[in-house]
């Protein structure tokens, strides 16, 4: 069928379901960003079905009129609402219907909550989360699993039963048009048996009543540490994990919370160093993060804070580590640090009870060989420079016990995300947002050094076992491994492209060794995602393993022990007989990927990426879906998104640019100052048609303020850089 995606942003679950419907259907898509617009979208793509996997906004009356419209509600038939999954984390259980009565129930004893969740397809009408019933899924639910954040359900249980329930809908509404001449239309009849049982329990829903929830405010999540334990605390700021937050005056003054993660220490959080502490005090700090007392005497982590955009604001700050920001504040001070400072073992050891931590080590011996299985959980899958540091002190540590007790397979397990490379957020919010792209950039490819030398040269073999998500400079920390493996349900992004970057970590030479120079390149210049399926076709990935979770971590450690006992690890991978891994060449190819980064971070080209990081970081709203996505908008060969033009990636004519609209801003104040001058100024780029850099996204640079600053000012330094002030 032909398929139209309505969006509200291309998120994990749009791309894991385009990535599972395209084999079969032809998809396009397209971002809600009016009315007027998917309404043409619509009318341009001529649609069998349209699905909005992603959607905040009500699908126009002329659209699911004309075209059957499913909606992927993140919730069981019966619960309607903009906050579904955060009414569910923060404790709902269904029990009370009137909204107001179960904030103020909230506050009393902690129960269990659900003990099951569920995804809806249903059909769009008029009244929001009301149509027919398509196809809904459950899955049990655990809402004090530690970590869980919605951010992780979403992209977890909740998109592997959307994209269940999703397909068996496309299979009902076939069979149905299948008896009404074929056509698929709005007048099709979803089965009322549709409604009463799940896909694959063929069950009712198990976890209680469902009811009808507003808007869960991010004031609403906030707590009061005289009143709530550590688990209604972590629960409501969980549930807001990653947006919008719990908007929390815990620390003075309004801020966002992120993290969440209750400290289960049998002697009490940070112990002996704050005996008499009150509630609500910050007792520890950790790798950026800081952790609050609690009543039950137990601690609480918030690993990152941002604070709330004012009405003279341009845009969104930055989510930044908790203990920098806080620092930025003047809310902790430096000499508080040594004090407050709690580190965990020095042998990376995973910790025997519950708590911040971000990078461990488990160590399992075999007959045959000994495996380091090295886990590194970094909030949303960044990696700051001194995350980065942080991950090279535990390859030293490996390879120290190298030395003792060898190591046949480092293997890289990650965490909720694989990686996603630089550290956008932190980047924004320093003070020179250049010199902090360029110390990540070289920090994290010494930590691919690692794997493509140090490792190589003590004879350890390496595994890039990707668990989650990854993009950018994330598939290539993978790719440099010996041999990848990754899960059946992640979704790979290797383009930098879409971010303004050439990009480093030694891609030219992983890529290109495994996928050849000519597929590698259009696996970047396409910047589309991949399925591991995909990915496995094009070289980049070795092995598939189903399942998620607990379930692939055994499937990983099972793959790992036949490996190593068929003595398969010895072998050298075909990819890198492909490749020169001197030394000398290394060193060469690093200077190479430094030198066009190094353009993208201060030469006149800059202005992609620093305006691409802004818009990223502060989620400034798109004027238009690229047309990689919106293909029913490529009318032509001509149509091209900025990223696949020619001059994309020249300097000379971001330079050009540049010169130009000096001299329009001198025109018109030469204008201002003589209205009858007229100053003739010759196209630079006429080639281009006069195209605005960026306009296929964002408002152009000038319509958005920025003025200069830190974390103290939204806009972060932009205008630093030597050109507009620009919205990234």
């Amino acid at each position: 069928m032909k398929i139209l995606f309505l969006c509200t942003a291309h998120n994990s679950l749009s791309q894991r379901l385009y990535l599972a419907l395209s084999p079969s259907h032809d998809i396009t898509i397209e971002f809600a960003l009016s009315d007027e617009l998917m309404t043409s979208a619509a009318n341009l793509a001529n649609p069998d079905l349209i699905i909005c996997p992603f959607l905040t906004a009500h699908v126009p009356r002329e659209v699911f009129t004309k075209y059957l419209t499913l909606i992927i509600h993140p919730g069981p038939p019966g619960d309607a609402g903009p906050s579904a999954l955060d009414w569910l984390l923060i404790g709902d259980d269904g029990t009370e219907r009137d909204s107001k009565k179960v904030l103020e129930n909230l506050n009393g004893k902690c129960k269990p909550g659900r003990s099951h969740w569920g995804v809806t397809i249903l059909q769009a009408i008029e009244e929001f989360d009301a149509g027919p019933v398509w196809a809904w899924e459950q899955f049990p639910i655990d809402i004090d699993q530690a970590g869980l954040t919605k951010a992780e359900l979403y992209r977890g249980a909740v998109s592997r039963s959307a994209i269940s329930a999703c397909i068996t809908a496309i299979k009902r509404i076939q069979n149905a048009a299948g008896t009404a001449d074929g056509m698929v239309s709005p007048g099709l009849k979803a089965d009322a048996e549709f409604k009463k049982l799940s896909v694959q329990l063929q069950l009712p829903f198990q976890g209680g009543k469902t009811n009808s929830r507003p808007l869960l405010k991010a004031s609403q999540r906030d707590f009061d540490v005289k009143k709530h334990d550590a688990r209604q605390i972590s629960r409501r700021i969980r549930c807001g994990d990653s947006q919008p937050g719990s908007l929390s005056k815990i620390f003075g003054q309004n801020l966002y919370l992120y993290g969440g993660i209750i400290d289960e220490c049998p002697e009490g959080p940070n112990p002996g160093a704050f005996p008499a502490a009150d509630p609500g005090t910050i007792i520890a700090i950790r790798n950026e993060a800081v952790c609050i007392s609690t009543r039950d005497d137990r601690g609480v982590w918030i690993t990152h804070i941002r604070r709330p955009k004012r009405a003279q604001d341009a845009a969104l700050w930055p989510k930044v580590p908790a203990v920098s920001g806080l620092l930025e504040l003047g809310i902790l001070k430096n000499d508080q640090l040594p004090r407050l400072q709690w580190d965990l073992p020095l042998d990376f050891s995973k910790s025997p009870y519950a708590t911040f931590q971000e990078i461990w080590i488990d160590f399992v011996n075999f007959a045959e060989g000994r495996i380091a299985y090295l886990y590194f959980d970094f909030y949303n899958g960044a990696m700051s420079t001194s995350q980065c540091s942080h991950l090279i002190s535990a390859f030293d540590h490996i390879l120290t016990t190298h030395t003792r007790q060898p190591i046949t397979a480092l293997v890289l397990m990650a965490g909720a995300y694989f990686s996603n490379g630089i550290a956008l957020n932190v980047i924004e919010a320093a003070n020179d947002p250049a010199q902090e792209s360029w110390e990540n950039i070289n920090r994290i490819d010494d930590v691919v050094y690692y794997l493509l030398h140090h490792f190589p040269a003590a004879q350890i073999q390496t595994f890039g076992a990707i668990r989650g998500n990854a993009a950018a400079g994330g598939v290539a920390l993978a790719a440099a491994c010996d041999v990848v493996i990754a899960g059946g349900d992640v979704v790979l992004n290797p383009a930098y492209r879409g971010i303004g970057l050439y990009g480093s970590e030694y891609h030219t030479i992983s890529y290109f060794g495994r996928c050849g120079e000519v597929k590698a390149k259009e696996m970047l210049n396409s910047m589309m995602p991949l399925s591991p399926f995909d990915a496995r076709a094009v070289g980049l990935v070795d092995h598939v393993l189903p399942g998620s979770g607990s379930v692939l971590d055994k499937r990983v450690r099972n793959h790992m022990m036949v490996v190593i006992r068929s003595g398969g690890h010895s072998k050298v991978k075909q990819w890198k007989k492909n490749v020169d891994l001197l030394p000398a060449n290394l060193a060469a190819v690093r200077a190479k990927e430094l030198g066009e980064m190094a353009l993208d971070f201060w030469s006149a080209r800059s202005c992609r990426y620093h305006s691409r990081r802004f818009a990223f970081v502060r989620k400034v709203k798109s004027k238009h879906t690229p047309l990689r996505f919106a293909r029913h908008r490529r009318t032509d060969e001509e149509m091209l998104d900025e990223e696949e033009r020619d001059t994309y990636d020249k300097v000379w004519y971001y330079e050009k640019m540049r010169e130009e609209r000096m001299m329009e801003e001198l025109e018109k104040r030469l204008k201002d100052r003589n209205p009858l001058l007229k100053l003739k100024i010759p196209s630079a780029i006429e080639e281009e048609k006069g195209e605005t850099v960026f306009s296929c996204y964002y408002s152009s640079p000038e319509m958005v303020s920025t003025p200069s600053g830190g974390l103290s000012t939204p806009g972060g330094s932009i205008g630093s850089i030597g050109f507009i002030n620009a919205p990234n």
